[in-house]
């Protein structure tokens, strides 16, 4: 937007290859999408975003993908997917008309070839005798949260049958098998399984999987929310690949018009001056960022940082900064203005209160007698400005290695990984590894070293950002490397806001739902 970048789109998504076990095993899920409508001319928007997801398809399924999931569900009020503070003016969808946005792009999918059989997970999965293990565990979808909320609910009301029998002994039958009735409601709804589904067989059918038995009440009303898309893979199956009519005329008409189209000699693209457009593969290089790895990362940074999308001055400033900590990746995140001279705390020292929120003080005031402190007169802690440039030559670099330089890295993090792992399970004083007793002198240093606290020591640096390539990866319950427990608690925090954000948006869908059934 005038000659400036502007983020307008986001996409996050889960990848699970054919090494994945079934059944997940060749699976995407559309986890959540996200806009805002700075696109210029704003009648393209919708058309430039099908065009993004079409892409993305085409793509998947050359790699190899089978399936793709979508839970077509609009953020609720208040809550930011993605973008932080999006425009006031901005409309945001209801669920059925963002279910149809999402079909008509699959449709246009079918139309290309790019895309089979478009359905639905309860016409999948629940409409057969299947178990709660043939559907896809899809991290932070409807099934996998509500399917966990339904085994808990009957555990507990098995557990709760027994307890109360002999209480119920002199009660009519009747009634009994009211309340039993009544136990077997959903989750959210709490209604009768006659009400919702118009039989009486639902849990009563002992031949059926008592979870899935539950969760196709849930499904059923709601079933047009999640879809299930079949790519034209290499692999897929025939019956995998049937289209309406409509879409095979569709692809009839518009392979006899490819045929009549001239075929153009030079393929080289070039823009309206003639000159040639440079084709960037964004596969060339991956670019790990702590930021982009989930959504609730970027959106804290965001929160944190004020950097907002509800004006457009402000999503460009906000754009710009994304950019910024994409190429200066061990840069601060997050950036403490001192109380006294107002300015930013970018490199050194900052001194922080315990006590008061959002109290720092730079270094310089910290020893000025007379700055102004207000009215905080509590003892201030000294600690390191995360991500100092002037202490790691500047955080660009990597971003700026070849192929086989960015290659030739990755493979020493992990060998010095390993050697971390090694050295801190090592007891030997012998040890027939060379490097490990100089590992076993740095993890020493970094218990004991005095000017970490102050942010200035190169060796502290380096053993945390090896210890944080261990702990996203480790599973052990308790793992005697250090700081693994603390730093994967901080990790868990974030994942807990996802969360809770996946448990609220499937909770009032619920409610919706039964509130529309209480109305029929």
């Amino acid at each position: 937007l005038d000659g400036v970048d502007v983020i307008l789109f986001a996409l996050y998504l889960f990848e699970h290859g054919e090494d994945n076990a079934p059944p997940n095993t060749r699976t995407i899920y559309i986890s959540y999408l996200d806009s805002v409508h700075y696109m210029r001319p704003r009648n393209l928007r919708t058309f430039v975003y099908h065009e993004i997801l079409i892409a993305y398809l085409d793509y998947a399924r050359q790699r190899g993908f089978a399936s793709a999931h979508i839970w077509a569900c609009p953020p609720l009020k208040g809550d930011d997917y993605i973008f932080y503070a999006k425009p006031e003016d901005q409309k945001t969808p209801k669920d059925n008309r963002l279910r149809q946005w999402y079909l008509d792009m699959l449709t246009e999918s079918q139309m290309r070839g790019i895309v089979g059989k478009v359905t639905n997970m309860y016409d999948l999965y629940f409409t057969g005798n299947f178990d709660a293990t043939a559907v896809p565990y899809l991290e932070g979808d409807y099934f996998s949260g509500e399917a966990e909320n339904v085994i808990k609910n009957i555990e507990e009301g098995k557990g709760s049958k027994g307890s109360s029998k002999n209480k119920n002994k002199q009660k009519k039958k009747g009634k009994v098998d009211k309340t039993k009735k009544m136990r077997k409601g959903t989750r959210s709804g709490g209604l009768d399984d006659d009400f919702i589904t118009g039989d009486d067989g639902g849990l009563n059918d002992t031949s059926r999987d008592p979870v899935m038995a539950e969760l196709s009440n849930s499904f059923k009303p709601m079933k047009e929310s999640f879809i299930v898309a079949f790519l034209n893979w290499e692999g897929a199956k025939p019956e995998n690949m049937v289209v309406p009519k409509e879409i095979e005329d569709e692809r009839e008409r518009r392979k006899k018009e490819e045929q009549i189209k001239p075929k153009l000699g030079n393929s080289e693209k070039k823009d309206r001056h003639g000159n040639l457009i440079k084709i960037v593969d964004d596969d060339a290089e991956d670019m790990q960022c702590e930021i982009l790895d989930n959504r609730q990362a970027f959106l804290n940074l965001c929160r944190g940082n004020h950097y907002q999308f509800d004006e457009p001055r402000r999503a460009k400033h906000t754009s710009m900064m994304v950019l910024w900590h994409l190429h200066n990746r061990d840069a601060a995140k997050f950036v403490q203005m001192c109380f006294s001279c107002s300015r930013e705390i970018l490199t050194g020292v900052r001194y922080n209160c315990p006590i008061c929120n959002d109290y720092d003080l730079c270094s310089d005031c910290y020893k000025n007698p007379n700055a102004n402190r207000g009215g905080c007169t509590h003892k201030l802690v000294p600690k390191p400005v995360d991500g100092d440039s002037s202490q790691n030559g500047g955080g660009g670099k990597s971003a700026q290695l070849t192929e086989a330089q960015r290659r030739e890295r990755q493979r020493h993090i992990r060998l010095h990984v390993q050697l971390l792992e090694h050295a801190s399970l090592c007891n030997s004083s012998q040890c027939n590894s060379s490097n490990c007793a100089k590992m076993k002198q740095y993890l020493k240093h970094s218990k004991e070293c005095k000017l970490k606290q102050q942010g200035g020591c190169k060796i502290c640096k380096r053993i945390i950002a090896l210890l944080r390539y261990h702990a996203q990866s480790c599973k052990n319950k308790v793992c005697p490397i250090p700081q693994c427990l603390a730093i994967r608690e901080r990790i868990r925090q974030i994942a807990k806001q996802q969360q809770a954000m996946d448990d609220r948006r499937r909770q009032v869908m619920n409610r919706q739902y039964r509130m529309g059934l209480v109305a029929n």
